[in-house]
Parts: C-alpha cells; sequence; structure tokens
C-alpha cells in the first residue's frame, strides 16, 4: 500500500467484533480493578443502598421497615428504587462488603460502553446512511471515548444511580433505533430500558421524558404509519410506571423537586439569570476540563469530566456548523443529549453538580465523533494522517495520565470524601459488642458522629435485620456529636473518637488507630473495659 493513501475509516466484520472484545476487555479492567479499594471508602449512599438492598432481599422491608417501596427514605431525601432492589441480589450472592456494593455499577459501566458502540453503529446506517464498514469504525470510536471517559470511569467505579441510569438511557437509544427497522420488540424493550432509568435515579425523570418527546417529533411522520404499535407500547409503558405515578402522588416520588431552583421562591428576574449562570457553569472550562467540583465524591478535583482532545473534537463540530450551517443527523442528536441530560443539573440548586448532569456524556462524546469525523475528511493523506495520529497520540497521553492519577493520587485524596475508615472501625468493634472472639461483651460503645451518618455503617457491617435495628439492635451503640473526656472514664465502654474530637492528653494514647487511605488519623479506639 502506498503510504501516502488516505486512511479508510471502515472496519470489516470480523476488526469490528475483535476491537469490540478488546474495548469491552479494557473498559472492564479499567471499572473491575481494585473496585472494592479505590476509592477507599465507603459513602453513606453506597452503604445506605448496599444496606436497604441487603433488608429488601432478606425481609422484603427497607431500614424503615417499609414493604417494598418505591422511594426509599435516607439522611433527609428520599432514593430511587431499582438499584437498591438490584443490589440486594449481589449482596446475597457476594456478601456485605463495598465490592459487591460496587458491582451492579461496574457491570452497567461496561454495558454502556456496549451499548454505545451498538447504538452508534445503527444510527450512522440507518439515519446518515452510511456504508456499514464506515458506521462500525465510527462505533468503536465512540466506544473508545467511553472507556476512557473520566466522566463514566469514576461514576461506574462507585455507587452511583447515576451510572446505572446512563446505561439504560443508552441501550432505550439502541433499542428505539433498531424498532425502525420494522422489529416490533424493540420498541418494548426500548420503553422498559427507559423506564427502568426513571427508576433507578432522580434525574432521568426529567431527561427520559423530554428526550422521548423529542424523538417521537423527530420521527412523527413514521409514527402515524405504525400508530398502533406506538399505543401499544405506551399502554405497557404506562402500567410499568403505574408504581411511580402513584408514589408521585401520594407518597414522595417527587421529593427531590424540592432541589430544584423553580422550589426556591425565586422571582422570574432572578430564576432566569440563576438558569443562565448554572447553565454557563455547567459548560465552562473550569467545570469540563479542569476539575471544578463541589466534593471528591463527584471528580478528583484536578481532572475535568471530559478531556481536553475531547473538548477540541467537540468544537471542532460546532465550528463547521457554525461555517457550513449544515448539521449531520448524530450531530443534532448529541446536542439533544447534551440539553436534556444538563437540564437536571443546571434546574439544581447545587452547582456544578457532575452526577446529576452524567445523562449529557454520550451527547458530548458524540459531539466528539462528529468532530473527529470531519478532521478524518482531509483529502490530502499526509495532512489527514497527521491531524488524526496527533489526536491519538495526546488522547492516548491524556487518558493514561489521568487514569495514572485516578489508581493513585486519588486514591489518596478521596479518603474523607468517601468516609474512609468506618468499616474497619465497626470491623473491629463488632466482637467486643457481641463478646466474640474470646472479647467480654462491652456494656457501651460511643461512638463519634463527626463524620455523619455513623449507624447505617453499623447497619451495614453487623448485616442487621431491619426488624431487629426497629426492634433495639443498636441499644450498645450510643452516635454523639461531639466525643469528651468524660466519656473516656465510663466502664466497660469503648470510645471511637474522629480526629476532630480533642480529648486533651489523650489523643497519643489510643489502643487503636484507623487511618485513611491518605495516612491521617480517622478514628481513635479507646478500650475501658473495667467493671
Amino acid at each position: 500500500m502506498n503510504k501516502f493513501e488516505t486512511f479508510k475509516c471502515s472496519l470489516s466484520a470480523k476488526s469490528f467484533l475483535l476491537l469490540t472484545l478488546l474495548i469491552l476487555l479494557i473498559a472492564t479492567s479499567l471499572r473491575f480493578y481494585e473496585l472494592g479499594n479505590i476509592p477507599h471508602g465507603m459513602t453513606w449512599d453506597e452503604a445506605a443502598i448496599g444496606y436497604n438492598g441487603y433488608a429488601i432481599f432478606t425481609t422484603r422491608r427497607d431500614e424503615w421497615l417499609k414493604r417494598l417501596p418505591i422511594s426509599f427514605w435516607s439522611f433527609g431525601d428520599y432514593k430511587a428504587p431499582f438499584a437498591i432492589y438490584l443490589n440486594g441480589l449481589f449482596t446475597f450472592l457476594f456478601g456485605m462488603n463495598l465490592w459487591a456494593v460496587r458491582f451492579p455499577f461496574a457491570v452497567s459501566g461496561v454495558l454502556s460502553v456496549l451499548g454505545l458502540i451498538l447504538f452508534v453503529k445503527q444510527f450512522l446506517i440507518d439515519e446518515e446512511h452510511i456504508e456499514e464498514e464506515t458506521a462500525r469504525f465510527w462505533a468503536i470510536v465512540a466506544g473508545g471515548f467511553l472507556t476512557f471517559s473520566p466522566w463514566h470511569l469514576h461514576f461506574s467505579r462507585a455507587g452511583f444511580e447515576s451510572g446505572m441510569a446512563l446505561m439504560f438511557l443508552i441501550w432505550g437509544l439502541y433499542f428505539w433505533q433498531r424498532y425502525w427497522n420494522n422489529q416490533k420488540l424493540w420498541l418494548v424493550l426500548s420503553g422498559i430500558s427507559f423506564i427502568l432509568a426513571i427508576y433507578t435515579y432522580h434525574s432521568a425523570k426529567i431527561t427520559i421524558p423530554l428526550l422521548i418527546l423529542i424523538l417521537v417529533w423527530q420521527k412523527r411522520k413514521k409514527i402515524l404509519s405504525n400508530l398502533k404499535q406506538i399505543i401499544m407500547a405506551g399502554l405497557i409503558a404506562g402500567g410499568l410506571l403505574t408504581p411511580f405515578i402513584y408514589d408521585s402522588i401520594f407518597g414522595m416520588g417527587l421529593q427531590r423537586a424540592g432541589t430544584l431552583v423553580f422550589s426556591q421562591g425565586l422571582n422570574i428576574f432572578v430564576l432566569c439569570k440563576t438558569i443562565i449562570f448554572q447553565t454557563i457553569t455547567h459548560l465552562s472550562p473550569k467545570f469540563l476540563f479542569f476539575g471544578e467540583t463541589t466534593t471528591l465524591r463527584h471528580g478528583d478535583g484536578h481532572w475535568g469530566v471530559l478531556l481536553i482532545t475531547t473538548g477540541i473534537l467537540g468544537l471542532v463540530a460546532i465550528f463547521k456548523f457554525l461555517i457550513k450551517h449544515k448539521k449531520s443527523p448524530l450531530f443534532s442528536l448529541s446536542t439533544v443529549l447534551i440539553v436534556t441530560g444538563l437540564l437536571p443539573a443546571i434546574l439544581g440548586t447545587e452547582v456544578p453538580h457532575s452526577n446529576r448532569a452524567l445523562l449529557a456524556l454520550p451527547g458530548f462524546l458524540l459531539l466528539a465523533v462528529v468532530g473527529l469525523r470531519e478532521l478524518a475528511c482531509f483529502t490530502n493523506p499526509i495532512i489527514q494522517r497527521s491531524i488524526l495520529g496527533s489526536f491519538l497520540l495526546f488522547h492516548s497521553l491524556l487518558a493514561i495520565a489521568y487514569l495514572h492519577d485516578y489508581y493513585t493520587i486519588f486514591a489518596r485524596e478521596s479518603a474523607t470524601a468517601f468516609q474512609d475508615g468506618y468499616l474497619e472501625a465497626f470491623t473491629y468493634l463488632i466482637p467486643f459488642e457481641k463478646g466474640q472472639n474470646g472479647n467480654n461483651q462491652v456494656d457501651k460503645i460511643v461512638f463519634s458522629s463527626d463524620y455523619g451518618q455513623p449507624y447505617i455503617y453499623a447497619l451495614f457491617a453487623r448485616k442487621t435485620n431491619p426488624i431487629w435495628y426497629q426492634g433495639g439492635s443498636l441499644i450498645r451503640y450510643e452516635f454523639k456529636d461531639e466525643v469528651t473526656i468524660g466519656d473516656l472514664e465510663r466502664e466497660n465502654t469503648i470510645v471511637v473518637a474522629s480526629n476532630k474530637d480533642d480529648l486533651l492528653g489523650k489523643n497519643d494514647k489510643a489502643d487503636k488507630i484507623i487511618y485513611g487511605s491518605d495516612g491521617s488519623e480517622r478514628f481513635r479506639i479507646y478500650l475501658n473495659l473495667t467493671k
């Protein structure tokens, strides 16, 4: 082959299959490597999801003894149900541990990659009418972008419902696309996927209905000839949504609406100003590329939600649109996904919020695919190969640098944000509480509440039946906002102080110290086992 020949962006069926398997292998490795240790520690939400899933699976009741709820009360808020119900299966199979809690979310991350590859391939064939060999190539590119996406990796390696909802959104799009090839079953599967997204994460309650309306509008001419099937699918969807609708009207299904800017009592001028400001915030380079976040639970604080190369390709796509005034179907879809996906975060009261905005990620990545396709259109083979080669090199270097920082620096720095030390502390305490392993049973365990919600970690570590919990099974525990020097004088008592508690001259005399992944003291444990 002439070395100056233009690079052909196409793949054979065999190459496509092999590259898909390779990408899935890489995606699986990145999402499962040290899954139970990085991030080190378990957030309140992970503990609540894991424990309530266990409680539902074993007793059909949540921690408050509500039978098979649609909304789960948790720390002054209500959680969507699907991830919790699903988690119960995996904690039953693999035990009550952090790896088991995170397992279904990591699987969702891998399935998202597969779903995006299949969707992009089908979409380009159906909507842009390009050759299948070319569609395969760009589908692999899209899958590669998602595999190494900082945004996606972060939210598929911990117990974030948003990552699972994203997976259902992507598969919903794929099944929707397949339906228009006269395969009726796909419409039902698409509806189920979109509905599961709504049952998985609150942001989807805004994004999914808007997205469906736009998809239906785009296909309005074809829908008239398939009206009977659409109506039947709508009836099935309505039936599946009945518990959600009932809970929204008579329960707490719409409780999170109170966190939207519309519920803050703002006048119309301030409301519009707030929405504009929050839109700009979520599209700013500080958020997208340079790690602006309100908590390390939602990002590492150094890297943005997108790699800079992804952003550059997105700008290329936008620039070409502004110059040519011609948009491809993939460009249109990417803008729809960005707008509908960012909306829950834009309308929220805490900004920027990468968790609520995660459903916009496919839009940004598809926009990058559009940009890369434009760069690949250069007819001069030297320019084309130079651009594509330089991009591949730069993008790979950025991805490697991010992965190194994530598995090393972030793994250390995230100790506080991920409540590191709780599980280790309770694992150490349980034998004293129950008089096991040759230890005498203590009368009381005084535990600091400085890091918040210690009770849920006790329930998780003890595998406590929720009926026993409500019956007083934690009677030996006393959770205090402030541990004092006087607590150390209590007989047959264990005191667990945080690094914020000042016990005067006793700070360096703890019998056991629990350290975080950053090397800092998280808990100091004092044993006063005399009566």
